[in-house]
């Protein structure tokens, strides 16, 4: 049995849109629940007949570039029928010597001798025209298997760590040597919003040996693992004094940016504190009011919480070093540090996703050159004493037949005149 009748049933541009509508169509029917996206990806990545559909558009894609390149490659005999199936033919009756003379020399500026096929001749150009197409439709195969294939295969982590710090993510041990925030000392935020770039963020990791720099940009790949900045807070140092028992901790404020409350629990009793970063000034102009934070040395109010007790609470502002009485509890800071949120991804794909991606942009950027890179096809045949030749165009066949007539009608007058 041939392949290629196999080819053309699973790689049909017909079997594409209508998988393509499939999609659409759970698309439309998740969003009548008002928040389609996230059940369609978990339709289309975690359920039975999203990933049948998922996998049938990919198979589909392949195995229609594989019948775009064998049906290009291999080429039918050149026999009169095959050139009567082509965008143009016509027929030149080679009625004496002096007529076949006539037009052998004519076709002298089409022909040359590589072009014999059997029994008959062709000359093709932008015989590799095909390619961008297929190294895009490559690229998109391999996107799309890369994508499963990394649902179903990433891990992550994530943990806090500060400096000179040693933690296990992913069963491997990395060390943070180095924190570096480059955090303002006049931070302004405007009304409810508030924009806290990360990017001023950097930290320097050790494992295995080598030294590596983490940022919030791009992951940084460790031993197998992509590692990434998530958050950056304070660790500050801090001496609790409540009921005659004193304790000794560092805490890990999730305050920044400005606005967010962190919660340290205490170890016994049903009493915890709320910190939150207290602005250095407030600035009002008309309707706008703005609050200006010293990132560089914060100041937190700190306020004293017990069970559902509802109502104004006990609180006060502290800076680092010093010390305050904030309800039933004695709290004095120390010098703070800083302390990071470190994500790692283990994703075997996450290479192939990144080629596919490579390789369908490089696609999609050479069909550029489709405008003026296209296969065009000359063929002639002998049937018994006449002389038929045919023209095909991959493109702009309007042209290419206006043409063709216009070369055929030279050979007319040239074949009157002789």
């Amino acid at each position: 049995m041939s392949i290629r009748p196999l080819l053309r049933l699973i790689g049909s541009w017909w079997l594409t849109a209508a998988l393509l509508s499939l999609l659409t169509s759970a698309y439309l029917v998740f969003s009548l629940d008002g928040n389609p996206y996230p059940a369609w990806l978990e339709f289309l990545f975690h359920s039975g007949p999203g990933i049948a559909l998922y996998s049938a558009l990919t198979i589909n894609i392949a195995a229609a570039t594989i019948r775009i390149v064998v049906d290009r490659m291999a080429r039918p005999a050149v026999t009169p029928e095959t050139i009567r199936a082509m965008d143009e033919y016509t027929e030149f009756p080679i009625n004496d010597d002096r007529s076949l003379h006539m037009a052998a020399g004519l076709l002298k500026e089409r022909l040359s001798a590589q072009d014999i096929r059997g029994q008959g001749m062709r000359h093709v150009t932008g015989r590799l025209s095909f390619l961008p197409g297929a190294v895009f439709r490559f690229g998109l195969v391999m996107t799309l298997l890369a994508l499963q294939v990394s649902v179903h295969t990433r891990r992550s982590s994530d943990a806090v760590f500060h400096e000179n710090e040693e933690r296990s993510i992913l069963g491997s041990p990395i060390t943070v040597t180095k924190i570096s925030a480059n955090l303002p000392g006049d931070f302004l935020q405007v009304g409810d919003d508030t924009t806290f770039r990360l990017d001023r963020v950097s930290v320097t990791a050790a494992s295995a040996g080598a030294s590596h720099r983490i940022t919030p940009g791009f992951p940084t790949r460790i031993s197998g693992a992509y590692y990434r900045v998530r958050h950056v807070g304070f660790a500050q140092p801090a001496v609790i004094a409540v009921a005659g028992r004193t304790q000794e901790l560092t805490v890990d404020l999730d305050v920044l940016p400005p606005g967010r409350t962190s919660i340290l629990s205490l170890a016994s009793g049903d009493s915890f504190f709320t910190f939150s970063l207290e602005p250095d000034r407030t600035i009002t102009k008309g309707l706008v009011t703005g609050r200006q934070y010293d990132l560089t040395a914060p100041r937190y109010r700190v306020t004293a919480q017990r069970g559902n007790v509802r109502g104004k609470q006990p609180s006060a502002v502290l800076r680092p070093g010093s010390r305050a009485a904030v309800g039933p509890a004695s709290i004095a800071l120390g010098r703070p540090g800083l302390s990071v949120r470190i994500q790692a991804t283990s994703d075997p794909a996450l290479p192939f996703l990144y080629a596919g991606m490579l390789i369908l942009l490089a696609g999609l950027g050479a069909m550029l050159s489709r405008f003026f890179w296209y296969e065009r096809e000359f063929a002639l045949s002998m049937d018994g004493t006449t002389l038929i030749m045919g023209c095909r165009d991959e493109f702009f066949k309007k042209w290419g037949i206006l043409r063709f007539q216009r070369w055929t009608e030279g050979l007319q007058v040239a074949e009157k005149a002789g």
